[in-house]
């Protein structure tokens, strides 16, 4: 199980950028992870700044429910569990935060699927990601820098994106809301 505070910056960058960034560290070698975003019909779930899924890696099941705090930073709560559908999960943690937030599981439904090709560096400070995130009418390239601690995020964000001549400026909506 996983609940804490997320802080991270995340930038939309071009195909040929990613690729620099990706040639520039040693990142892990990508692998495929499938996110099935879920909500009610009247948009519950976003009406809590919040988002609702169960990502699949191969055979293992996430569920993860976030909850923005501030506009780099959420409450996120994720949990492995055995089931595809929100309908089906019987695990008593993951329905006390679904009850703790007032969604009704009852009317929860997938709104959209999409899958992202993941690659990961492990920094001093923060976890480097990088994005192939594949949607139905397009694909487009994310670089993801996630705070392990506490430190000037910004500032070391900005020394690894001068490799490829930007500097931060939140560019990036969520995924789901890309989609």
């Amino acid at each position: 199980m996983y609940n804490q505070i997320e802080k991270e910056l995340k930038i939309l960058v071009s195909k040929k950028d990613y690729e620099t960034i990706v040639n520039s560290y040693e990142f892990s070698s990508p692998w495929a992870q499938t996110n099935t975003y879920y909500d009610t019909p009247n948009g519950y779930v976003r009406s809590l700044n919040g988002a609702c899924r169960i990502r699949s890696i191969g055979s293992k099941k996430i569920f993860t429910l976030k909850i923005r705090i501030s506009p780099d930073s959420h409450i996120e709560l994720e949990k492995e569990i055995n089931v595809d559908s929100m309908k089906e999960i019987k695990d008593e943690e993951v329905l006390g935060w679904i009850q703790k937030y007032e969604i009704p599981l009852n009317e929860l439904a997938p709104i959209i699927s999409f899958t992202t090709n993941r690659r990961i560096v492990d920094l001093e400070n923060a976890e480097l990601c990088a994005d192939e995130t594949i949607f139905a009418s397009h694909t487009d390239y994310e670089i993801e820098y996630e705070y392990k601690k506490i430190h000037n995020g910004i500032e070391e964000f900005n020394k690894i994106l001068e490799t490829i001549g930007k500097q931060y400026e939140k560019n990036c909506p969520s995924k789901i809301a890309r989609a």
